[in-house]
């Protein structure tokens, strides 16, 4: 009876029988068998007796055709992905790079067929919010983390529902996390490299949120790099607040004050490399004739400032694919245990760096 129920619940109402999409978890409730095995079957992946093929490839035709579409298309079936970002107001806006991924990401799972629903992460378990919600009532097919947080209690949540997930824009190396992601530490420690090689030996960073990964992981960067490099860095050099201009010019202004010895900044990402671009030339200081600036992400208009930035580049146009496809095996395939995959970055050498002389 409760199966008759829930059938009649996946016709329209006007008792066609036709659907507009019909989820995993639905055939494997009418067909009484796992979603593992319902995607198995339709991948043709793994183990399962014929009688077993049979029932799911039924309940398919039986509640999937409609005129005019084949079986073997099977963008009919749908998921739902919950897209986890940090909860601060300013994220979207102050972060037009985040901006971009995130919308890459929506286009890329909707052009599948699946649905993304994004909600705030707070780093932390708040049984009252509705990310602890999609998560403990099962709304959710999969998971991504956008930006975690250092100690991000969400993803062991995740892990320990049982629901597939990546990060990315971040990653805790002492913990093995399913991860996509640029390699942000490898593109921090050349961008120091980089500037050494120019001549620079007083070099202020201009970071981002202290308690997220993707700001631990370039800084892990740049301290490995000043240590392998035997250069030291003072507490007065780096500076820790939000990826905004804001921040990049209060920052550059302040390290530029009284009887400063800095000849080059490394900004974490190239929307405070523009804010402290400004600080610079208010300072009545040229780049990079007095300062050299390194930015990271690549942002388009990077190329169009005066001077046109250095920056660390990140290759956008591969990650979403990746995230998708391999979140799709995930959910699918029980036999893959763990994901890491580290995208490369490059240094864009631009205008706005100089070589000099101790």
């Amino acid at each position: 009876m409760r199966i008759f129920f829930r059938i009649n619940n996946l016709f329209l109402r006007e008792g066609k029988r036709k659907i507009a999409m019909l989820k995993l978890k639905d055939i494997a409730e009418i067909a009484n068998v796992s979603v593992t095995t319902v995607s198995r079957v339709l991948n043709n992946k793994g183990n399962f007796s014929e009688e077993t093929k049979q029932r799911v490839l039924d309940v398919v035709k039986e509640y999937l055709y409609t005129p005019g579409t084949t079986l073997q298309k099977m963008s009919n079936i749908s998921y739902t992905i919950g897209v986890f970002i940090p909860n601060q107001n300013d994220f979207i806006d102050d972060d037009p790079s985040s901006s971009v991924d995130l919308n890459n990401l929506k286009e890329e799972l909707e052009s599948l067929g699946h649905k993304l629903v994004l909600t705030t992460n707070t780093g932390e378990i708040d049984r009252s919010s509705m990310s602890y919600k999609m998560i403990q009532d099962k709304m959710i097919d999969a998971a991504i983390i956008f930006a975690p947080f250092t100690n991000d209690e969400l993803v062991d949540e995740l892990i320990n529902h049982h629901i597939p997930y990546f990060v990315t824009n971040g990653r805790n190396m002492e913990k093995d996390w399913n991860y996509i992601d640029y390699n942000n530490y490898s593109g921090a420690t050349n961008a120091i490299q980089y500037l050494y090689g120019l001549g620079h030996r007083n070099i202020g960073i201009i970071a981002g949120p202290a308690d997220h990964l993707v700001n631990m992981n370039r800084m892990q960067g740049c301290i490995d790099a000043f240590n392998n490099l035997d250069l030291q860095i003072l507490d007065e050099q780096i500076s820790y607040g939000s990826f905004s201009l804001t921040h990049g010019y209060e920052a550059a202004k302040a390290m530029l004050s009284g009887d400063s010895k800095i000849t080059a900044f490394f900004c974490f990402d190239d929307i405070i490399a523009f804010g402290a671009m400004k600080a610079i030339f208010e300072s009545n200081l040229k780049i990079p004739d007095d300062i050299s600036i390194v930015g990271f992400d690549d942002l388009k208009l990077s190329e169009f400032m005066i001077p046109p930035l250095t920056t660390v580049r990140r290759f956008k146009y591969d990650i979403n694919q990746l995230i998708v496809k391999l979140l799709i095996d995930l959910i699918g395939n029980k036999y893959i245990e763990k994901v890491h995959i580290s995208l490369k970055t490059e240094l864009i050498e631009r205008s706005s760096c100089k070589k000099i002389t101790s």
